[in-house]
């Protein structure tokens, strides 16, 4: 059983009523330390534990947990979560884990960088959902966030999860872009596939500053990129054009790509995917649906690649006002 520490006293703008309806509402006097607080919900009172009281392993069960019965469920494990929100930039302290006695109730995972705040990873355990729990969480990370010195909080939500769309709207969140995602698995030609050199991550994570888009989505930003570790490996064709993969002996994932604007239009993209395609032959391709839908569409689908049939809704909402 996990252990978290122990409760201190509840601060008094968690324990007053959640029947807020926009977080901009919400930037009251929040905790923003380690210390554990009581958030007041439909269902009762949860403690807020800081993820910095957890080790990966139990922040991964935690996560495992709260997204269990999900749209697309979540396994994940220790080292994967280290890498994986550690390149996210997570803050342990504005995280949390809330509990229901000694059970998961739910999971905040908040990542910062500069102004802007993201939430990487929200759930809420399935005997707690349809409970208004999570309005009232949301209500919590909000005002913390805010608290903290944040001036906008991000997300993602599956553009399908239409209860979470609706949530998230009566919040103060609004939509921003439509996130798409790609899958391959056809037929390669090994003998004419261009060879290809690894590089470091963080050669393709300064092409992505100086060439690639001013505002991508935070999994594709350099940043992300620069922090990657294995699985994720880096390469390149001429050092005109990079790719990032995950690469394990079942599938590969694309999870970042960009060609230098002097060669654009040339072919180094399609050669670049063609050279990985051949280089983990027998294995299929897929590209998260973290894409905004009007960047690189009709190269992906002039290339062999079908569309995913999940869709992502990145969000927005000002906490300034």
């Amino acid at each position: 059983m996990v252990q978290a520490t122990s409760v201190g006293a509840a601060h008094p703008a968690m324990r007053e009523s959640s029947a807020m309806t926009d977080v901009r509402t919400a930037v009251a006097d929040s905790p923003s330390t380690a210390a554990d607080f009581v958030v007041d919900t439909p269902a009762g009172e949860l403690r807020a534990s800081a993820l910095d009281g957890w080790s990966s392993d139990d922040a991964a069960a935690a996560m495992t947990r709260s997204f269990e019965d999900y749209l697309v469920p979540m396994t994940v494990d220790g080292a994967g979560f280290a890498q994986r929100f550690g390149a996210e930039d997570i803050d342990r302290f504005l995280s949390r884990i809330y509990l229901d006695g000694d059970r998961v109730a739910g999971i905040a995972l908040v990542c910062r960088r500069g102004w802007t705040a993201r939430l990487g990873g929200f759930g809420v355990a399935p005997d707690h959902r349809g409970r208004g729990v999570a309005r009232s969480l949301m209500h919590d990370v909000a005002r913390r966030v805010a608290a903290a010195g944040s001036e906008r909080l991000v997300l993602e939500v599956i553009s399908t999860n239409t209860a979470a769309v609706r949530l998230y709207e009566s919040l103060g969140f609004e939509p921003v872009r439509q996130l798409v995602g790609y899958r391959w698995d056809g037929p390669v030609d090994t003998a004419a596939a261009p060879g290809v050199a690894e590089v470091d991550p963080v050669r393709v994570a300064r092409a992505l500053a100086q060439s690639g888009p001013v505002d991508p989505p935070w999994q594709l930003a350099p940043e992300t990129v620069a922090a990657a570790a294995p699985p994720r490996r880096a390469f390149s064709l001429d050092d005109r054009a990079f790719a990032l993969v995950k690469t394990t002996a079942e599938a590969v994932t694309l999870t970042a790509l960009v060609v230098h604007p002097d060669v654009r239009r040339r072919g180094y993209g399609t050669r670049l995917i063609a050279g990985l395609q051949a280089r983990f032959a027998g294995r299929p391709w897929s590209i998260p649906p973290l894409v905004p839908a009007d960047t690189a569409a009709p190269f992906f689908q002039s290339t062999g690649w079908a569309k995913h049939e999940l869709e992502q809704t990145e969000m927005s909402c000002d906490l300034t006002h």
